[in-house]
This record gives C-alpha cells, structure tokens and sequence, in this order.
C-alpha cells in the first residue's frame, strides 16, 4: 500500500542527489529557492519515498511536471497530476500511465547529459563572450523579440544580477545566450542555450557553454543538462565538451501548446 504525502523527504532527496545529480537537480534548487512557488507529490512505501513530481508554475500558468522513480506506485502518482493543460518531463517508463491519467500530448525525447567537474576547454580572455550585466538587458529583449523561441522567452525576465548568464556578442549586439538554470554547490544545470540563426556555425554556441562549464568547475560542480534527442548537432557541441548521456526523459505536451 502506497501513502501519497505532499511534501518530499529532504534528507533522502540529498542521498539520491548524489547518485543522480541531474535527475533531483531541480527538486533541490526548488526547494531551496522557490519553496513558495513549488510543490510536491511523494509515494511513500513503509515510510520509504519511491517515486515523487514536483509541480512549478510555468508559462502562462501552465504547471510543468518533473517526475522521478515510482515503481508499483506509479499509478496512483499518475492519477493526482494537475488537471489539463500541463507539461509533464517524465521517465519513458512511466508514459503508459500518464497518458493513461492525463490524455495524449506531443511527445518528445530527451537525453539527460552530465559533465562532471574538470578543466573547461574554454580558452581564456575570448572577447566575444563575456557574462551579462544588468546593462545587457535591452540586448537580451531585442534577441527574444527578433527570434522568438521556447529558449529565449525566458531572457527577458532574467534577474542579472543575480543569475549568471553569457552573451556573444557581434559589435554591441546580443547573438547567443547561455545560462545557469539551477546552481547547486555539486551541480549546475546548462539551460537557456541559443545562437540566432545569422551567427550560427562560428564556434559561438561552443564558447558560451565553455563559459557556463568554466564558473560551474571555479565553484566546485559539473554541469548537467537535457537535450532533445533529434538535436544532433546540439549533442555533439555537448559531447566535445565532455557530456555524457546519463539518463532519458520523455517531455509531454499535454494539451499546453508548447514547444521544448
């Protein structure tokens, strides 16, 4: 018999943690950061958490799920998801009873990458990459209205000062955009990586993630991230820079409109 609590146990989330830094990722830095805005689901098993999802608010209010484990439980997990519409990031294991609980969706493959703390391969002092300051932001505007994409609708929120992010530059223009979407003293995790299309094929994508992999190592973590598995040349920017395939996810579109 499964008892469904909702909260999460932080000590076994700590221990899990450090066998699966990218999988409890954002549990953690939610927890930790957002425990206003978060909120969790854990099946216990004789007091023993087995599976849980965290819910967090997340374009137009629409909640996106972060699923992990479940076993024997997953279905009554499944059954107390949010209503439609959601995004649920869930492993392929459990799709049969998600969908089951929830209704069909787009479904799209991810790859789990993490690199652990070593070197960047980054060469020092490149001008065209540098941190972005509060003084950036209307570059960061201008390149989410000229390219409006899931990565850079997030740019213009950003708090600059207190979230590191990268910038290429071309003359005093914003191209690229790279971030630390969870900074954890073991483990950051890459997200918000995006050239626009004009300044692609220049080695730029490649600087501003050997940024991101550079401060995460001068602060004592590695890197993780999710990538879609039909992006080919996004993995093999990662590989070269020493990511390695950890785990798979599986993100769910279920009746939100959007786009991974």
């Amino acid at each position: 018999m499964f008892d469904l609590r909702p909260t999460i146990d932080r000590a076994w989330l700590d221990r899990r943690s450090a066998q699966e830094p990218v999988e409890h990722a954002y549990a953690a830095w939610d927890l930790d950061r957002y425990p206003d805005r978060v909120r969790f689901v854990t099946a216990f098993e004789r007091d023993t958490p087995v599976g849980y999802f965290l819910v967090w608010p997340g374009p137009a209010a629409v909640p996106v799920v972060h699923w992990y484990g479940g076993g024997a439980a997953t279905g009554a997990l499944a059954r107390t998801l949010p209503d439609r519409p959601l995004v649920a990031i869930i492993p392929p294991e459990v799709r049969a009873p998600v969908l089951t609980a929830r209704g069909p969706g787009l479904e799209v493959p991810e790859r789990i990458l993490w690199r652990p703390r070593s070197p960047s391969p980054m060469s020092e002092g490149d001008p065209s990459v540098r941190r972005l300051h509060p003084t950036d932001r209307p570059g960061l505007v201008a390149l989410a209205r000229e390219h409006p994409d899931p990565e850079t609708a997030a740019y213009p929120g950003l708090d600059l000062d207190t979230e590191p992010a990268w910038g290429a530059f071309q003359g005093d223009r914003v191209m690229g955009v790279a971030r630390a979407a969870v900074r954890l003293p073991r483990e950051w995790v890459l997200g918000g990586v995006f050239v626009a299309p004009g300044a692609r094929r220049r080695g730029l994508g490649e600087r501003l993630v050997g940024s991101v992999i550079a401060a995460a190592g001068a602060a004592g973590a590695g890197v993780g991230l999710y990538v879609r598995e039909d992006r080919v040349a996004a993995r093999r920017l990662y590989e070269h820079h020493g990511f390695r395939p950890v785990g798979r996810r599986l993100w769910l579109d279920l009746g939100a409109g959007l786009q991974p």
